[in-house]
């Protein structure tokens, strides 16, 4: 898609896909000057078919020409009528494509004869690597990281930034092109250095310590290539990343938008141009028919997997990039969509001349036949690079010998496998064994020579045509008018915020549901929190009440914007990738985010105001209202930059919620609520100038205070009762009041209370707005200039001092001799299992569906049984029902083991490797294997005799030399590699000694060489006498042979075949020919041909209903027979006695708190996390109240500063909900194999933490108590401790409850803010009891554990504290005349009036002092006593007690994933 000239390209439909890529290519390349001489050359490469490869691939896929050409020129001519009506530009819409449309070769020659006229320049862009050499971190240069390493780290500020260790080559010196128009396969085992190669091509250089050597685009150096023209090679990863809820069209349409170039055909405007490729891409690749649909994922439905991948290739085209990189992007697609697939890259690169490098798992003949070079890579080293056709006969000359029914991809990257490769009679010791000996022979060979002699011709060649200068112009002209030249990307910045601000609008409404839950969440908050606040009096209470309201309105908003930091951090994965396709600036994708904010927050606030202003009794001012809604608006739309901003600059969720967490915190204490201004102390009350929510909680409160009349009447105006009517002798409490006088105005309360002007409230709302857009700006620049995602391999950290040596290069090359294989051990006793007639049904809307019907089988000591069907056949339903793993559905039938119907033991005597590798990644592979023999095998059996057991597994199953490596985590890219996952998951099965093996598909996603190893394994273990079934999903050859019994299912759950392969697939083969299927020839794949005998594909039909001619075959009734004698013996009264588990509940109790305790102690984000969360709050309340004093305002700074405890609770909660929901993940993988009961795991949950938080409890005390100048008394600073203590206990086992019946980690972050929320509110501080209505009073006040928490921390902290009152906080009360001011408050005293005077002895104005004791603030306050201490420390530790039990409960009734 270089220029538009090919924009219009029809779509290939069903009959032309034999043709492929050889002819409709062919005729763009003649146009485009391409000799006659080239074309033959083309058409036979891409004509020849291999000499492996399958019954599909040899037949049903090979490209004949003659057929082809023949079909070509019959559609051509029956198009040509339409053609002639049909101009280049007449397109419009995609999805009306069809191909008939268009006779190709007019077309093609049309569009060709515009562009040339238009003078638009070709990308004609080739690439060469000259030595190049990658390194990266060595296995020592990292250990497995636990808790005291990271702070011993930190404390070691001299090591900070230096590498320990040794460098790891990834890539030893490489040299290799590819020019423009051609392809180039790269085959090498995991870990060879193939994925390294690429995105070092395409210039993603990030994760590695040192790239040397010269790479060239066109004779354009990497680095200014990567600077300018950074869209121009792009790397396509095998996972398809996009926007779930956007629609295949709207995904299209907005690549399209950024990327219309600026010079088009004469007359063709931008709209037009979009809609040709758009239309192109539709029918190239065949996705006409789902444009409108959505693209979706795992969790919402839309296309297929190959589908999806179809349009990560259209979506990369749209890119018009010169150079393309594609790794191994057929994974887990079939053998057809995977051809398919590859066909599509030969038209693009053909067509429009790219060049395209790519990798690929399990590449059959026919697809490696479409590809001009291979480069073959074995632990960083090339042992062969050059022409495809000649890459076999190059090894066969070396002596080694390729199998007739092995494809020449798996020949080649077997080569470096010891246990798969074979020589040719007389080469034997002859041949090279490893790396280092393989490429030495190769960089001697004449073929090598060749290749740098092609090489050096090819830069001459580009010396000569100087391609750069004809792509200069070509990127020139592609900018649009007004966008920078040099800029590497094409549309202007204002195009790309339209395009972005659209794409942003249809992602939020794909998302309706998200939407719903968030509005629906405001006005249930909304409605409690206003409720709570019901009608707030004009009185003193009243004004205190106020402030809490809109404290509260603030909190709730803010909360809000942190739920939406899940949501931007997911999209994250698609921004990177678009960077690097040069689509958007990243600063571009923000604004659009926050013009699509605007509206989304008005209606936000707008909702909200509406449930909480009239309900609160605000002012009925419209100014106000108005006001109070704009102010919210701006708040709101500031703590989304301010959330947003940390999520920029962070690598992941859990860092980015955690510290914006702790900010939040330090800016809700910093509001001016807890901590009027002019009490903040001078080194900390900047935050409160830098603190958006202070402007924004100003001018809300200045707003609603301003001219208001509070009246002080009864208890508000001191001295009240008996004696005490007249109003000019009293004085009102509330700041701000003028002795005699019966009300405050609330100008003035605020002026003496909070030091606030009420003139300033358009000041501080102006201030909210340039937080805003200093956020916006500073969120814009991180997301600029902040490359976060850094691309590299897995790398294995290991124990310290465990991390095994590399190999020298002379060692390597003196290897004479490969190590020898393990030898299994005999299974003493074979298990013979057994199924009869087995039917499953499972509920569907309006009915039942079944899924498998009347399946029969057996498998015997020693088999090895392939279970093979189709997709939707049934596969991993039946060995999910045969292994007793379905929680949903009715089945019938039996299944007997050893002729005894199943026991409570089935589960953990037998072993099932499920599909999904799913461990621990905080265990070394050896603790993993232990973990599950000590808990599977006998309890009598000896430790050390499980541990020898283990040894002997893992030197099986060739682990020994990563048996003390973190299992690690992929998506981190810390760990083992995905094919060693695969090998430990049947690890941790073969060390439970089961009696027989399940395998769900455990080659999927695996390349040739991991797939044979795993197989190969599987067949050891058969041979040693286990019963073997294993799912497998089009085998090759190869593997097939390893097999010697097949269960083969048709679509709709029924039997097709089920009995002996035979030698060579004899008797399975004669079967299938005998009932009247297709001869097999003698070079296909058994395993494809009997796939497509049943009809397996996409567009498989089958000619014979294979499923009735087995039920009247002899074979069946042979198995009949054979299971009918084992039902009529079986015994359903066995007295062998059988027990769910090994062991009992404490011994699987202590071993898996052992197990979870070096988890937790391997995971320092967690607690180091929680470790500077806590240091924070504790250093910032504590020096925030610092040294606090004696008097009535210090009253309530102690009772606010415990009050930011409840705030910590909120931080604690959303850390602890995703370490536990990784903990469930295993765990349900661990109970499904009766590993260990939900009891054992719910108590190790809760009794793990509490060690840490004893710690941290003892942290926060010494960073808070003392620093705020709280009671040094010893039973006051001990209840303080152990009442906080098991706060922190609740607050973790809350957030642990509230995960437990929460499916994913967003759904518990949306329920989070609820729960604390509602619970700070109803817990006295915010609103006393006595100011709430009576209907929350009277029970949720009651209900609230905050309120017992908290009562016992300010009760412990101000109970006994004297008061003693400052000449400013004394309140100014007029003496009548002729009395003293003692004498005047006799009667007010005696009657149990609170306080005293400070001059009892004057006339006049007397000092009166509100409280005695600090007694008196919170009795009559709130109405507290400090006599019930440790009654609600009684009562927290029963919270406490209740959520384990509601957590426990849950665990258990969620202990099974559905399936």
């Amino acid at each position: 898609m270089d220029h538009p000239s090919y924009s219009g390209l029809p779509e290939r439909n069903q009959a032309e896909r034999h043709y492929e890529a050889s002819e409709n290519s062919l005729d763009a390349k003649t146009l485009d000057g391409t000799d006659e001489k080239e074309l033959e050359i083309r058409r036979t490469t891409t004509s020849r078919t291999g000499e492996g490869g399958g019954f599909g691939e040899l037949d049903a896929n090979a490209v004949n020409i003659e057929d082809a050409m023949s079909n070509y020129e019959e559609m051509r001519r029956e198009m040509t009528k339409q053609s002639r009506m049909t101009q280049p530009n007449a397109p419009t819409d995609a999805e009306k494509g069809q191909s008939q449309d268009f006779d190709l070769t007019d077309f093609l020659r049309n569009v060709d004869d515009e562009t040339s006229a238009a003078g638009i320049a070709r990308k004609h862009m080739g690439v060469i690597w000259k030595d190049l050499c990658v390194k990266g971190l060595g296995a020592d240069a990292k250990t497995i990281s636990t808790n005291f390493s990271v702070i011993k780290t930190f404390v070691q500020f001299w090591k900070w930034g230096k590498t320990q260790g040794t460098d790891f080559t990834i890539l030893k010196p490489l040299n290799g092109f590819c020019k423009d128009g051609e392809m180039l396969l790269v085959l090498g085992r995991p870990g060879s250095g193939c994925s390294t190669l690429l995105r070092v091509l395409a210039n993603m250089r990030g994760s590695y310590t040192s790239i040397e050597g010269e790479v060239t685009y066109g004779g354009i150096e990497a680095t200014e290539f990567s600077k300018y023209f950074r869209g121009e090679v792009c790397y396509n990863e095998e996972e398809d990343l996009h926007y779930p809820t956007l629609t295949t069209k709207q995904t299209l349409m907005f690549a399209l938008k950024n990327k219309v170039p600026g010079k088009r055909v004469p007359g063709e405007s931008s709209k037009e141009f979009i809609n040709k490729v758009l239309y192109m891409l539709g029918n190239m690749l065949g996705l006409t028919k789902q444009m409108n649909t959505m693209v979706g994922n795992a969790f919402v439905r839309g296309l297929s997997g190959g589908e999806r991948k179809r349009l990560s290739i259209a979506e990369q085209m749209t890119t018009r990039s010169s150079i393309n990189c594609w790794d191994c992007a057929t994974r887990g697609l079939d053998a057809s969509s995977a051809l398919d697939y590859v066909r599509s890259l030969r038209v693009m690169t053909d067509v429009l001349h790219k060049t395209t490098i790519s990798t690929l798992y399990q590449a059959s003949d026919n697809i490696f036949n479409l590809f001009d070079k291979v480069m073959v890579l074995d632990e960083g080293r090339c042992i062969y690079f050059g022409p495809t056709s000649q890459a076999k006969s190059f090894f066969e000359d070396v002596g080694f010998y390729c199998p007739s029914r092995k494809s020449i991809p798996d020949f080649l990257t077997g080569l470096c496998n010891a246990n798969e490769r074979e020589f040719r009679p007389g080469f034997e010791g002859k041949t090279p064994l490893n790396s280092a000996q393989f490429e030495n022979t190769y960089l001697q060979s004449e073929m090598y020579r060749e290749m740098m002699r092609e090489r050096d011709a090819y830069e001459s060649q580009i010396a000569k045509d100087r391609p750069d200068e004809h792509f200069r112009q070509a990127i020139l002209e592609a900018h649009q008018k007004r966008a920078p030249k040099k800029s590497p990307f094409v549309s202007t910045y204002y195009q790309q915020v339209v395009a972005l601000t659209i794409r942003q609008f249809q992602l939020i409404f794909g998302d309706v549901g998200a939407l719903v839950s968030r509005y629906g969440g405001v006005v249930v908050k909304g409605i409690i929190m206003a409720s709570v606040f019901y009608k707030m009096p004009v009185d003193a209470n009243g004004a205190f009440s106020r402030g809490g309201a809109f404290l509260f309105s603030l909190l709730f908003n803010a909360l809000i914007a942190q739920a939406e930091l899940s949501a931007f951090m997911q999209g994250r994965r698609v921004l990177e990738k678009h960077k690097h396709f040069a689509l958007y600036h990243p600063s571009a994708f923000y604004i659009a985010q926050v013009i699509s904010d605007i509206p989304l927050a008005i209606i936000q606030v707008i909702i909200f105001q509406l449930c909480v202003y009239f309900i609160m009794g605000l002012k009925m001012d419209a100014g106000a209202y108005f006001t109070f809604m704009v102010v919210l608006v701006f708040t709101n739309l500031c703590m989304n930059g301010f959330f947003r901003f940390w999520g920029a600059v962070l690598p992941n969720f859990f860092a980015a919620s955690q510290i914006s967490s702790i900010f939040l915190i330090a800016c809700l204490i910093y509001s001016g609520y807890q901590i009027p201004y002019k009490y903040m102390h001078p080194w900390l009350y900047w935050i409160y100038w830098i603190n958006p929510l202070a402007y924004g909680y100003k001018a809300l409160i200045s707003n609603e205070l301003h001219a208001m009349h509070f009246d002080c009447n009864g208890p508000a105006m001191v001295p009240y009762g008996p004696g005490y009517e007249n109003t000019d002798y009293r004085t009102c409490t509330l700041a701000g009041a003028n002795p005699g006088e019966p009300f405050v105005l609330g100008d003035s309360y605020l002026d003496r209370g909070y030091d606030y002007q009420v003139w300033q409230r358009w000041i501080d709302f102006v201030a909210v707005v340039l937080f805003f857009v200093f956020f916006t700006a500073i969120t814009c620049l991180a997301m600029e200039y902040f490359g976060l995602q850094k691309e590299g391999s897995i790398t294995k950290v290991y124990k310290n001092g465990k991390a095994p040596k590399a190999k020298t290069e002379e060692e390597l090359m003196q290897q004479t001799g490969t190590r020898e294989e393990e030898h299994m051990e005999a299974v003493s006793e074979g298990t013979t299992f057994s199924w009869h007639n087995i039917d499953y049904t499972v509920p569907i809307k309006g009915g039942k569906l079944q899924l498998l019907n009347g399946i029969n089988g057996i498998v015997k000591p020693g088999h090895l049984t392939a279970l093979m069907g189709s997709s939707g056949a049934g596969k991993t339903t039946l060995l999910d029902v045969l292994a007793k793993r379905k929680t949903i559905g009715k089945i019938d039938g039996s299944i007997l083991m050893n002729g005894e119907p199943l026991r409570n033991d089935f589960e953990r005597v037998t072993g099932y490797c499920e599909q999904m590798d799913v461990h621990n990644p905080n265990a070394t592979v050896r603790e993993a294997l232990q973990f599950s023999a000590y808990l599977r095998q006998p309890a009598e059996v000896p430790k050390a005799e499980k541990d020898e057991y283990v040894e002997q597994i893992l030197r099986l199953l060739e682990m020994d030399q990563i048996g003390d490596a973190l299992v690690g985590d992929l998506e981190e890219g810390v760990g083992i590699s995905v094919e060693e996952r695969k090998r430990l998951t049947i690890a941790t099965e073969l060390v439970g000694k089961p009696k027989l093996l399940f395998l769900d598909e455990p080659t999927s996603g695996l390349d040739a060489q991991s797939s044979y190893n795993i197989v190969r394994f599987i067949r050891k273990l058969a041979d040693s006498g286990w019963p073997v079934l294993c799912t497998i999903h089009q085998p090759s050859a190869t593997l097939f042979e390893n097999f010697d019994h097949l269960v083969l299912l048709m679509r709709g759950g029924r039997t097709a075949y089920c009995g002996e392969i035979g030698p060579g697939s004899a008797t399975m083969i004669e079967y299938f020919e005998s009932n009247g299927g297709p001869k097999c020839d003698p070079k296909a794949n058994p395993a494809e041909y009997i796939l497509e005998c049943v009809g397996a594909g996409t567009a498989g039909k089958s000619k014979a209903d294979w499923a009735e001619i087995w039920k009247g075959s002899k074979e069946a009734k042979a198995l009949q027979d054979e299971l009918n004698d084992i039902l009529s013996k079986s015994s359903h009264d066995s007295s062998r006695k059988t027990s769910t588990y090994a062991l009992s509940f404490w011994q699987q109790f202590m071993l898996v708190y052992k197990r979870m305790n070096i988890s937790w102690w391997r995971s320092p984000s967690y607690n180091l996390g929680r470790l500077f969360n806590v240091c924070f709050i504790g250093l910032i309340s504590g020096f925030t109240f610092w040294k606090l004093g004696n008097t009535p305002a210090d009253m309530q700074n102690r009772m606010f500063s415990v009050f930011t405890t409840l705030l910590m609770a909120n931080a604690l909660i959303i850390l602890a909900q995703p370490r536990f929901m990784q903990e469930r993940m295993w765990f349900r993988r661990e109970y499904a194999s009766k590993y260990y009961g939900w009891g054992p795991f719910a108590l190790a949950c809760m009794v793990v933490e509490i060690p840490y938080l004893i710690f941290f409890s003892a942290i926060f005390l010494v960073c808070f108590y003392w620093t705020a100048g709280l009671e040094n008394i010893s039973d006051r600073v001990g209840f303080f401790y152990i009442h906080f203590f098991v706060f922190m206990l609740y607050s973790v086992s809350l957030g642990f409850m509230i995960a437990a019946f929460s499916s994913t980690p967003p759904m518990a972050a949306v329920i989070n803010p609820f729960f604390t929320s509602i619970l700070i509110l109803f817990a006295g501080i915010v609103q006393p009891p006595s100011e709430m209505p009576y209907f929350w009073r009277s029970w949720m006040y009651w209900l609230d554990p905050y309120h017992y928490l908290i009562e016992g921390l300010v009760v412990d902290v101000m109970a006994g504290v004297k008061i003693v009152c400052g000449a400013g906080d004394y309140i100014k009360i007029n003496a009548p005349p002729g009395q003293t001011c003692g004498d005047y408050f006799a009667n007010y005293f005696e009657s149990g009036g609170l306080g005293y005077i400070g001059n009892p002895e004057a006339t006049g104005t007397c000092d009166y002092c509100q409280y005695t004791v600090g007694d008196d603030f919170y009795e009559t306050r709130i109405g507290w006593s400090f006599s019930n201490r440790w009654r609600d420390f009684g009562i927290l530790c029963a919270y406490y007690v209740f959520n384990v039990m509601l957590f426990t409960f849950f665990v258990f009734l969620f202990r099974k994933a559905n399936r």
